[in-house]
């Protein structure tokens, strides 16, 4: 094979030094030990399309937020440069009607938001219990079983990195969503008063209490906060297993 040794022992390396908690090495056979490693390779490609749909659908998401952000920004300009200019009539009208519907595109993102939610909800869970585990146990195996060799050393640190960042990107594409969805509260607190109508206040109450995000099936919310929260869990779980090794 070019790699020193056959690839029977490669597959028996392989199985017994990254799926030890599957398998014990005396159980080893090539009947087990072949379809662990081909089931872990799909695995493994599964979990990296799952996190990738995540992040696709995420990055739509907020890219129709960024859209009607700029949106909003773009009138709150304009009334600024008619704030001098009181309106009446058919101006106070058509003013009204483009706010009214900036306010019920917004509804509908929203509503989009929480539909996807519901039919993603699943798998973000599952995304996310899957990335946690394995940096657990990634970092468990690094610190217990060290290894002399430098390519080993290279694997370990190649292989947290990856998982960290996947984590890392999947929560951040996820929590951009929340993240756009407030972001025109700030432009509409410096639309002119003397243009404020009812629409634009209606808009602002939806905007601060209408919460949207997406969700792991409801036990938690995709926000920048959860980086903090998932790395705070990992140093606890890690410091849990070290004592329980002892």
């Amino acid at each position: 094979t070019g790699v020193g040794f056959p690839i029977e022992e490669f597959v028996y390396r392989y199985v017994t030094l990254s799926h030890g908690f599957l398998l014990r090495a005396q159980d080893y056979s090539p009947w087990n030990g072949i379809p662990i490693f081909i089931l872990s390779k799909l695995a493994t490609v599964l979990w990296n399309f799952q996190d990738l749909i995540i992040i696709l659908i995420s990055m739509g998401l907020s890219s129709r937020y960024k859209r009607l952000n700029l949106y909003v920004r773009n009138v709150v300009t304009v009334e600024k440069r008619s704030e001098a200019k009181p309106k009446f009539g058919t101006d106070l009208y058509l003013q009204i009607q483009v706010w009214r519907r900036l306010r019920e595109a917004y509804v509908r993102q929203s509503t989009l938001v929480r539909m996807v939610d519901r039919k993603l909800g699943s798998l973000v869970l599952l995304s996310n219990i899957n990335n946690l585990y394995f940096i657990c146990l990634q970092i468990y195996l690094g610190i217990h079983k060290p290894s002399s060799s430098t390519i080993s050393r290279c694997y370990f640190l190649f292989s947290l990195s990856w998982l960290i960042l996947r984590a890392c990107s999947v929560v951040i594409a996820a929590s951009d969503v929340h993240l756009h969805s407030q972001r025109a509260l700030k432009l509409l607190h410096s639309c002119p008063s003397a243009n404020y109508n009812i629409e634009i206040k209606r808009l602002q109450y939806q905007l601060a209490h209408d919460f949207v995000a997406l969700t792991g099936m409801g036990f938690f919310s995709l926000r920048r906060e959860l980086l903090l929260e998932v790395a705070a869990a990992i140093l606890k779980y890690e410091l849990v297993l070290i004592q329980y090794d002892k």
